[in-house]
């Protein structure tokens, strides 16, 4: 039962960045400014990012889909979704009027619910990817031996 529900996760999962990537890659431009107006980076960097990062979100993706590629493709999306999360936190400080670039929308950003998608979206990453287990697991290995009280 918990593998089919992390297989179905990892299809929405999977889906929601294929739309994402998809819609990007259609207007490379648009996305491009998007990406400027975070002034975080400028010319040449956003329009190559704007270029590059798309297909990054198709390919992983479609690999999240597939168990084999699932946990790499995960850790990958995740990361993404962490460094576009410090994005939209240090233009909400700056107090920048933006859109967010998502899905090829212009629509302005309401920060506190993209902060809450974004946390959702790493949370359920960290869970297909199964890092959680492996981050416990790695906790109960290192547990040191028990003192025995006695004295030397």
């Amino acid at each position: 039962m918990k593998g089919r529900l992390v297989f179905l996760a990892s299809l929405a999962f999977g889906a929601l960045f294929l739309w994402s990537g998809i819609a990007k890659i259609k207007d490379p431009i648009s996305f491009a400014e998007a990406i400027r107006n975070y002034r975080i980076v400028g010319d040449p960097i956003a329009p190559a990012l704007a270029h590059f990062l798309p297909w990054l979100e198709v390919f992983a993706g479609f690999a999240v889909m597939w168990e084999r590629m699932r946990q790499g493709a995960a850790a990958l999306l995740t990361g993404m979704l962490i460094v576009f999360m410090l994005g939209i936190v240090s233009a909400w400080l700056r107090g920048l009027d933006i859109s967010c670039g998502c899905f090829g929308g212009e629509e302005t950003i309401n920060y506190p619910v993209k902060v809450t998608q974004n946390l959702a979206l790493i949370a359920a990453g960290i869970w297909i990817g199964g890092f959680w287990r492996s981050w416990c697991a790695w906790r109960g290995h290192k547990k040191t031996a028990p003192v025995s009280g006695r004295g030397l």
